[in-house]
């Protein structure tokens, strides 16, 4: 009687996983939620039900679960929360020199493509913290039988038919961010009856471009030689509509660029405090890099600096309410959650390079709760995206 019910608790929590899993999406287990095992240690990626390395040297899996090197957010490479679930993956994708071999994700699909037919094909990377490289070459490649390799070692393709089996996203793009999941996106056209997928780079190191890195200071650690990539959500899925891959989605940081100018032609009867609000320095969605058309703007307030000696100023970075709702969805992008600061930073940087001690200036960030327009137009929360100098009593 106790095994039945263990028999019906297993048939009952197969039928959960199944109904989980998305009927269209050919890949089981697509963010490594489902795991057969005590996960302990690195190299256990088939601890993660359907999916295993295919080399001697084994990928890894990282889980909330779990505390030490494999956990999450928080691990031995950086610090990541999962794209989707609890779990992710991490595969080594290039070391300096060759140095240590790269790891790899295998996984048997649903069903076996279908000849002439069209696939969609996602999956997302992110950058460990203590990647001293980046690089491009991460994709997946389509085949009818497994790969093997019995030692640690690369699997590198050099004939074109190989390669012609390797999806990749957009050529020469280097995944370089360690604070947010990058999707890499194609649509792979199937010559029939492959039936496994795997994930990592296929190149030699010559053919592979990279990025060297400076070192996250937030994050504890050596710098490693090498890039290494935390992997999850992966999707394979027909293709029956053109539209519905759509590899180009457009980031949600990129919205409609628009840097809020007035020319100013400012009043000297007016108090001094008002001629500076006059001047203030606009920027576009998501930077602070200071556009040229505000050098006059810049210029002024360095002239009022000067013949007022005595005269300090604070100033105060902004950021509209879009960009608030963005650092909420990018929680680890840094250059998003200091924006107003970077802003008034540079601002603050322009002032000293043009002979303005720093002792006068005070950068600050106030985000979003001063906002100079009400609005939600394009043109209302580009009169947000500003620094204002305010003058220190």
């Amino acid at each position: 009687m106790r095994n039945q019910i263990k028999t019906l608790i297993l048939l009952l929590c197969l039928v959960l996983n199944l109904n989980a899993q998305d009927e269209n999406n050919l890949v089981l287990n697509p963010s490594f939620e489902s795991i057969d095992g005590k996960l302990k240690k690195l190299t256990q990626i088939n601890i993660a039900n359907d999916w295993d390395s295919p080399t001697a040297l084994k990928a890894d899996l990282f889980s909330s679960s779990i505390s030490g090197d494999i956990a999450v957010p928080k691990n031995i490479y950086g610090k990541e929360f999962a794209k989707d679930g609890q779990n992710y993956a991490g595969i080594l994708g290039y070391s300096y020199n060759n140095k240590k071999p790269r790891t790899y994700l295998q996984s048997k699909l649903v069903k076996p493509l279908a000849s002439g037919l069209e696939y969609c094909v996602i999956f997302h990377v992110s950058l460990a913290d203590l990647s001293k490289y980046a690089i491009d070459n991460i994709g997946v490649h389509f085949s009818d039988e497994q790969i093997t390799l019995d030692k640690k070692g690369d699997i590198i393709f050099n004939n074109k038919a190989e390669l012609s089996a390797v999806l990749l996203n957009e050529k020469s793009k280097i995944y370089k961010a360690r604070y947010k999941w990058e999707t890499i996106c194609g649509i792979y056209q199937a010559d029939g009856k492959e039936r496994y997928i795997t994930i990592g780079n296929f190149f030699n190191n010559k053919d592979t471009k990279y990025e060297k890195l400076a070192k996250i200071d937030s994050f504890p650690g050596t710098q490693l030689a090498e890039a290494y990539y935390y992997v999850d959500e992966i999707e394979v899925k027909l293709l029956e509509d053109p539209n519905s891959c759509n590899c180009n989605d457009a980031p949600k940081n990129k919205r409609e660029s628009v840097i809020y100018h007035l020319d100013v032609d400012v009043d000297e009867s007016l108090p001094m405090s008002v001629k500076l609000k006059k001047n203030a320095i606009y920027f576009d969605v998501e930077t602070y890099y200071l556009d040229p058309m505000f050098d006059n703007n810049l210029n002024y307030v360095i002239k009022i600096l000067k013949d007022n000696p005595d005269l300090k100023l604070q100033l105060n970075g902004h950021i509209d309410n879009l960009e608030k709702e963005a650092i909420k969805d990018d929680p680890e992008n840094k250059e998003l959650i200091n924006l107003g600061n970077y802003r008034s930073k540079s601002v603050k940087d322009f002032l000293m390079k043009n002979g303005i001690s720093s002792e006068r200036l005070s950068a600050q960030d106030v985000g979003s709760d001063q906002p100079a327009s009400r609005g939600s137009s394009p043109f209302s929360l580009a009169k947000n995206r500003r620094v204002e100098f305010i003058i220190i009593k």
